[in-house]
């Protein structure tokens, strides 16, 4: 399966998955076979997974002359038909990444094209971006926390825990070898949320998001709890598991959940738990001393290795987390307002920096006050309020060490409050 999963974009505060960005000239067939694909998919399902047909407005995007192909018309006409497709011009007004936008009085599930080259890959992504289009209308907020704790050895080993077991009851021989199984990866994701304030919050709320969406995606496309235990094992060398682990974790809650209930996707909403449902239906119990109980588990998926590399990977992990404070946050330093933006980023590369925000090493942002393309590290607080980079080294130039920003007219970088720092303000 995969080694690596898709990239992510993040609208306002929800984030939704986008593939590498890589252009391609789209070949009318080519997207009219890969929307036939889609929607067979969905005929097949016949809407039964989620109770209505999730294959709605989608086009292909070449990022590099905003191409567009369609699989419909706008209400407009803006489009022309060209055989069993619909060609044009994306406005430039419009952010390009794979996410779900609203274009023309449409919601659509936009995608860059060439689409991904390996099948499962390809065939996921065209089914996890047609459940975000349809995500709020089933009750799904697009809210997507970023999990600050799972970038710490305790919560990597804990997740790498979790992942163990959920790969071992997905592969399970009988039933009560799958029961045995959910109960140690419930309770090493108990014992994770026990020490960690927020982190049940955090990780739910992402799980309903990605995290359905992705096993959205593999469900319907035909893959197989085998083939959903493989990625849990492929993953775990990822450096990054603060926004990846729901790609990770909620197709194996959801295959699960599949194994134990034939209604669970009528009673889930919003506020709930994956995990906490999965115990009901697989008729689990945790016991009082979690702890305890994580450390005996923990001896059949080598809990003791485990702790052993991650305390290897802190090291190099520290040693980053200085170089980020010194400067991103210890400065000098430029500040930009981060209401009403949209940016686009690799999720693998993620790296929580508590108690300031998130590090993103490589960052394409659209605001208010312009476009700032990153490859060096920005740094958003908790909050998506603001972005932080290195302070310009040419101020007239707009540019800085790894990063450019390409200013809208009426804004301007001028000095903040403390010396050698600066920030983007409009003009008076």
């Amino acid at each position: 399966m995969l080694k690596s999963l898709p990239w992510l974009a993040l609208t306002g505060a929800a984030f939704m998955t986008v593939a590498p960005v890589h252009a391609g000239t789209i070949e009318p067939k080519a997207a009219a076979a890969a929307f036939a694909e889609r929607q067979a998919f969905c005929d097949r399902d016949g809407g039964a997974l989620w109770g209505k047909n999730i294959c709605g407005p989608l086009f292909f995007v070449d990022p590099d002359t905003r191409d567009v192909v369609a699989n419909r018309n706008t209400p407009d006409g803006a489009l022309n038909k060209d055989g069993e497709v619909f060609t044009g011009k994306l406005d430039k007004d419009v952010l390009i990444s794979s996410t779900t936008t609203t274009w023309k009085g449409l919601r659509w599930s936009m995608i860059l094209w060439p689409l991904p080259d390996d099948a499962a890959m390809r065939k996921t992504e065209l089914v996890h971006e047609a459940w975000h289009v349809i995500q709020e209308s089933l009750g799904f907020p697009t809210r997507s926390p970023v999990e600050g704790a799972l970038g710490t050895p305790f919560g990597r080993t804990t997740m790498r825990m979790e992942w163990r077991a959920l790969a071992a009851a997905l592969t399970a021989p009988d039933a009560a070898a799958r029961k045995s199984a959910i109960r140690d990866a419930l309770i090493f994701r108990a014992w994770r949320r026990n020490k960690v304030k927020d982190a049940a919050q955090d990780e739910n709320e992402l799980l309903l998001n990605e995290g359905l969406a992705e096993y959205t995606g593999r469900r319907l496309t035909g893959q197989s709890d085998a083939d959903v235990a493989k990625t849990l094992g492929e993953m775990e060398d990822n450096n990054a598991y603060a926004r990846l682990f729901a790609f990770v974790s909620g197709p194996a809650y959801g295959f699960l959940l599949d194994d134990t209930s034939k209604d669970w996707r009528k009673r889930v909403n919003a506020q709930s738990d994956l995990g906490d449902m999965l115990a009901q239906t697989a008729k689990v119990s945790l016991p009082a001393n979690i702890e305890s109980a994580a450390h005996d588990a923990g001896r059949r998926y080598d809990l003791a290795g485990v702790e052993k590399d991650e305390a290897g990977r802190a090291q190099a992990h520290d040693e980053q987390a200085k170089a980020y404070t010194a400067a991103l946050v210890n400065g000098p330093l430029l500040r930009l307002p981060g209401h009403h933006m949209n940016t686009e980023f690799n999720p693998s590369l993620l790296f929580p920096l508590p108690p300031y925000g998130t590090v993103y090493p490589t960052l394409h942002a659209v605001g208010e006050w312009g476009t700032l393309t990153v490859k060096d590290g920005a740094l958003l607080d908790d909050n998506f309020t603001i972005v932080t980079v290195a302070a310009p080294t040419n101020v007239a130039m707009h540019s800085g060490k790894g990063w450019t920003l390409d200013l809208k007219p009426g804004w301007s970088i001028v000095p903040d409050k403390k010396p050698g720092d600066f920030t983007v303000q409009k003009k008076n």
